[in-house]
Protein backbone atom coordinates (compact mmCIF):
# COMPACT_ATOMS: atom_id res chain seq x y z
CA UNK A 1 0.00 0.00 0.00
CA UNK A 2 1.86 3.46 -1.34
CA UNK A 3 0.58 6.29 0.92
CA UNK A 4 -2.18 7.36 -1.46
CA UNK A 5 -3.77 4.13 -0.94
CA UNK A 6 -3.44 4.45 2.88
CA UNK A 7 -5.25 7.64 3.06
CA UNK A 8 -7.93 6.61 0.83
CA UNK A 9 -8.80 3.58 3.41
CA UNK A 10 -8.09 5.85 6.05
CA UNK A 11 -10.74 7.97 5.17
CA UNK A 12 -13.66 5.43 4.64
CA UNK A 13 -12.86 3.66 7.90
CA UNK A 14 -12.65 6.66 9.94
CA UNK A 15 -16.21 7.49 8.32
CA UNK A 16 -17.36 4.07 9.22
CA UNK A 17 -16.18 4.14 12.69
CA UNK A 18 -17.65 7.58 13.20
CA UNK A 19 -21.08 6.09 11.64
CA UNK A 20 -20.66 3.04 14.11
CA UNK A 21 -19.94 5.90 16.83
CA UNK A 22 -23.34 7.70 16.23
CA UNK A 23 -24.91 4.09 16.29
CA UNK A 24 -23.99 3.82 19.73
CA UNK A 25 -21.59 0.99 20.09
CA UNK A 26 -20.02 0.48 23.19
CA UNK A 27 -17.41 1.90 24.40
CA UNK A 28 -15.98 -0.98 25.08
CA UNK A 29 -16.48 -2.81 21.69
CA UNK A 30 -14.71 0.20 20.17
CA UNK A 31 -11.35 -1.05 20.03
CA UNK A 32 -12.36 -4.13 18.66
CA UNK A 33 -14.27 -2.74 16.10
CA UNK A 34 -11.51 -0.18 15.24
CA UNK A 35 -9.46 -2.78 14.44
CA UNK A 36 -12.10 -4.73 12.58
CA UNK A 37 -12.87 -2.43 10.22
CA UNK A 38 -9.37 -1.50 9.66
CA UNK A 39 -9.12 -4.89 8.50
CA UNK A 40 -11.68 -5.15 6.55
CA UNK A 41 -10.84 -1.87 4.57
CA UNK A 42 -7.45 -2.80 4.25
CA UNK A 43 -8.46 -6.53 2.59
CA UNK A 44 -11.27 -5.12 0.80
CA UNK A 45 -8.81 -2.31 -0.76
CA UNK A 46 -6.29 -5.27 -1.69
CA UNK A 47 -9.46 -7.30 -3.19
CA UNK A 48 -10.24 -4.04 -5.19
CA UNK A 49 -6.92 -3.71 -6.45
CA UNK A 50 -5.69 -7.28 -6.89
CA UNK A 51 -2.41 -7.53 -5.75
CA UNK A 52 -2.49 -10.11 -3.12
CA UNK A 53 1.45 -11.46 -3.18
CA UNK A 54 3.54 -12.70 -0.52
CA UNK A 55 6.26 -9.76 -1.56
CA UNK A 56 3.24 -7.24 -0.20
CA UNK A 57 2.71 -8.70 2.74
CA UNK A 58 4.53 -6.27 4.41
CA UNK A 59 2.93 -3.35 3.02
CA UNK A 60 -0.50 -4.48 3.95
CA UNK A 61 0.51 -5.05 7.59
CA UNK A 62 1.85 -1.29 7.56
CA UNK A 63 -0.98 -0.06 5.61
CA UNK A 64 -3.71 -1.72 8.11
CA UNK A 65 -1.86 -0.32 11.35
CA UNK A 66 -1.69 3.14 9.74
CA UNK A 67 -5.56 3.30 8.96
CA UNK A 68 -6.13 1.40 12.68
CA UNK A 69 -4.61 3.97 14.92
CA UNK A 70 -6.31 6.76 11.99
CA UNK A 71 -9.80 5.17 12.75
CA UNK A 72 -8.36 4.88 16.20
CA UNK A 73 -7.47 8.27 17.40
CA UNK A 74 -10.71 9.64 16.13
CA UNK A 75 -13.10 6.84 17.75
CA UNK A 76 -10.82 8.14 20.86
CA UNK A 77 -8.89 4.67 22.27
CA UNK A 78 -7.57 6.84 25.18
CA UNK A 79 -11.34 7.76 26.88
CA UNK A 80 -12.81 4.13 25.85
CA UNK A 81 -9.60 2.16 27.29
CA UNK A 82 -9.46 3.87 30.63
CA UNK A 83 -12.47 1.63 31.76
CA UNK A 84 -9.95 -1.81 31.15
CA UNK A 85 -7.79 -0.06 33.27
CA UNK A 86 -9.63 1.41 36.10
CA UNK A 87 -11.46 -2.20 36.57
CA UNK A 88 -7.94 -4.10 36.61
CA UNK A 89 -8.05 -6.62 39.73
CA UNK A 90 -5.27 -7.25 42.23
CA UNK A 91 -3.04 -9.81 41.51
CA UNK A 92 -3.64 -13.18 43.32
CA UNK A 93 -2.45 -13.61 47.11
CA UNK A 94 0.98 -14.91 47.49
CA UNK A 95 2.17 -14.15 43.43
CA UNK A 96 3.77 -11.34 42.21
CA UNK A 97 3.12 -7.80 43.12
CA UNK A 98 1.22 -9.62 46.76
CA UNK A 99 3.97 -7.34 48.94
CA UNK A 100 3.51 -3.56 49.19
CA UNK A 101 6.53 -1.71 47.77
CA UNK A 102 7.68 0.63 50.20
CA UNK A 103 10.84 2.79 49.89
CA UNK A 104 13.23 2.65 52.22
Amino acid sequence: MDGQAVMTVSAAVVTLVQILKWAGINDKLGPIAVVAVSAFGVVFWGYSVGTYERTQAFAYFAGWIAVATSAAGVFGFTRAATSAVTSAKAPPAGGAGANITEKL
